[in-house]
This record gives structure tokens, C-alpha cells and sequence, in this order.
């Protein structure tokens, strides 16, 4: 080894390290899962970290990369949590002697530990974007569909008329929850636009979700019959004080695009301002095991289709090379990463959807 140069085997582990480190973020940005990339912008010795370290902290608290020391860790990840909930980047300075005069936009924390280093870092939320689901086929719906991405939100839509061949014999409910192949989280949207086709159905099929708002396009006299469908249907009494309908701000809106924006401005005014008011969901009737969805094909057999627990893809268990078996139940995955993760810490993904 030449004078300054790298030992090639630490060289090799630390490449090893970072071609790992790019395909977990690879996987998370495949599978739109919210969180932070971490970047080093600035340090003062005896820091141990260097500028352009990386790092992620992921929406359950899991940090991989290298921006810092132990405590540094720690500070990275509460402050990464917050970006999750925010929605918004922050410069983050870290330092044992916080300085007098704070620069507009910086949050300072100090160094608890012994080290006398700084170190200044930059968060960015990746995938926080919250879902929007949207139930129709109207020309309403779609445009719900094609402005949502232009005001950070990102759409789901279904609808009956889109859901496939060989599956008229279930009933409308049972045909939109098999589209809802999301995995429930807090912060969702929900709009139903089907224009009157299947408004209790498509408000029923989103009860179980966990939901910051959920409108109806409907007249206000459309929606008198419509919360007397939904009382028939067993829908609780808080679900039904919770839609808003008619759904949207009455702007004088005239056609689907007016319509459109009149509802995402209400959603923006939601997240923005009325973080409180929230439809907590429904628990699933089904509450251990895999999360099965049975889906039949045109031949009239039913494939075993079951949602990954780690990311909530749905996954057909028949084909799926990645299975793992826990406790008498076989459980499939979108990949060998979610299997990974699953195998390291079972009771923490199924709990998390019991």
C-alpha cells in the first residue's frame, strides 16, 4: 500500500456498504415508503463524520448509513421523525457550543456527548407525499387523479368499472376493497366520485382506512339519501359525521377540472390547517395471520393473494419466491429485502397490522 493511499480491503467493505445502502433506497423510492436521506454538509474536527456521508432514517426509526457518532444518531432520527410528520426539509447543526445568533431556517441542537465536534446536516422526507384515494370513474374522478400529483398528493383510484374481468359475481363493496391494494396509514385522503352509480359502496369501502378526510361529489339532496343508505349499510355514526358533502369549495366551480381543484383545495386547507380532525378506521374483521385477499381468476379458481406485512404490496403467495413461515402461518413478500426485515423482527410487522 503507497503512502495516504486506502487499505483495498476496507476500500471493498466500503464500497460494499454504500452499493448496499443505494439499493435499500432503491427499494423504499419502488415501493413510494416515506423517509429521510441524510446528508453531512459541514463538519468541524473532531467530528468523525465527513461531508457528503449519508444516511436514511426510515418511518419506523431504522437508520442505515454513517452521518455521526452515537449521539449524533440519536438527535438524527428524532429530527428525522419530525421531517416524516412535516412533510418539510430542515438544516440541522449539531455542536457543543451553540452559537449566540441562530441563521433563519437552522435548528441547532447541542452535542451532549464528550465529542467537541459539529457537524451540520441536511434532511429531506422522501415519499411523504399523502395518498389519495379516489373511488370513480367520472370524468370528476380522473381529474382528481391528474391535479392531486401537482399539489403533493398522490392518487389511488378505483372504481368498478375498472375492476377487471371474471369477478361481475361479487358484490360492488367486495369488488372495490380488492383494488384498495394500499397499505393503511395515517395522513390518507379519500373522494368519491362515482356520480351517484355506487356512492354507499364507495364510501363503505374506504371505512376502514385511517383517514384525514373523506368527501363526497354528491348535492346536498344526493347526500341526504345517500346517509340513509349508509345507516342501512351499518356505517358507525362517526363515519358518517365525518364525510363532507357536498366535498369542496363552493367556488362557482364548472366542469370536472373546476370541480377538481375546488376539492383539492379543500384537502390542502385539511392538511395545512385542520390536522386534528381525523376517521381513525374501522379494525379489519380478520386480525392475525396473513392480510388474504382471494381474487379469482377467469377460469373461476381462487389464487391466494396476501399482503406483504412489511410494505403492504400485495403479493400472489402461489409465485412469490420470497416466503417465509412464522408460527404456522406462511407469509409472502415483494422482495428479499421486506422478507429480510420480517425474518429479523416477526411480531413487529404482523402486531403492526393485528
Amino acid at each position: 500500500m503507497d503512502g495516504g493511499g486506502e487499505d483495498p480491503a476496507a476500500l471493498g467493505r466500503r464500497v460494499e456498504r454504500m452499493n448496499h445502502f443505494w439499493e435499500t433506497v432503491r427499494k423504499l423510492d419502488e415501493r413510494a415508503e416515506p423517509y429521510v436521506m441524510v446528508t453531512v454538509v459541514r463538519r468541524v474536527r473532531p467530528s468523525s463524520a465527513a461531508v457528503g456521508d449519508k444516511a436514511i432514517v426510515t418511518a419506523d426509526g431504522e437508520m442505515e448509513g454513517f452521518v455521526g457518532g452515537h449521539c449524533t444518531r440519536e438527535l438524527v432520527i428524532g429530527q428525522a421523525q419530525d421531517c416524516l410528520n412535516t412533510g418539510e426539509s430542515k438544516l440541522v447543526l449539531v455542536t457543543p457550543q451553540p452559537p449566540a445568533d441562530v441563521e433563519e431556517g437552522v435548528t441547532v441542537l447541542p452535542m451532549t456527548c464528550s465529542s467537541e465536534g459539529t457537524v451540520e446536516l441536511f434532511l429531506e422526507p422522501r415519499n411523504v407525499d399523502p395518498l389519495l384515494i379516489i373511488v370513480g370513474h367520472s370524468p370528476i374522478a380522473r381529474a382528481l387523479e391528474e391535479l392531486a400529483p401537482r399539489l403533493s398528493f398522490a392518487p389511488h383510484r378505483i372504481s368498478l368499472e375498472e375492476a377487471g374481468p371474471g369477478r361481475s359475481a361479487d358484490d360492488p363493496l367486495t369488488r372495490l376493497r380488492r383494488q384498495l391494494s394500499v397499505r393503511a396509514k395515517t395522513g390518507m385522503y379519500g373522494v368519491v366520485a362515482t356520480m351517484g352509480l355506487y356512492d354507499v359502496e364507495g364510501l363503505m369501502a374506504l371505512a376502514d382506512l385511517p383517514l384525514r378526510y373523506l368527501g363526497l361529489v354528491a348535492s346536498p339532496k344526493r347526500w341526504a339519501t345517500v346517509r340513509t343508505g349508509l345507516a342501512e349499510a351499518g356505517a358507525p355514526r362517526e363515519l358518517i359525521e365525518f364525510i363532507t358533502a357536498p366535498a369542496g369549495f363552493d367556488i362557482g366551480a364548472v366542469g370536472p377540472q373546476e370541480i377538481a381543484l375546488s376539492i383539492l383545495a379543500q384537502l390542502v386547507e385539511r392538511r395545512r390547517r385542520n390536522g386534528r380532525a381525523r376517521w381513525e378506521g374501522r379494525p379489519p374483521e380478520k386480525t392475525s395471520g396473513s392480510l388474504e385477499l382471494p381474487v379469482h381468476d377467469g377460469g373461476g379458481e381462487v389464487r391466494r393473494q396476501v399482503v406483504d406485512p412489511v410494505c403492504g404490496m400485495t403479493v400472489d403467495l402461489a409465485t412469490s419466491p420470497y416466503r417465509l413461515e412464522w408460527d404456522g402461518t406462511t407469509y409472502g413478500f415483494c422482495c428479499s429485502g421486506c422478507r429480510d426485515r420480517f425474518a429479523r423482527d416477526p411480531e413487529k410487522y404482523v402486531h403492526s397490522h393485528a
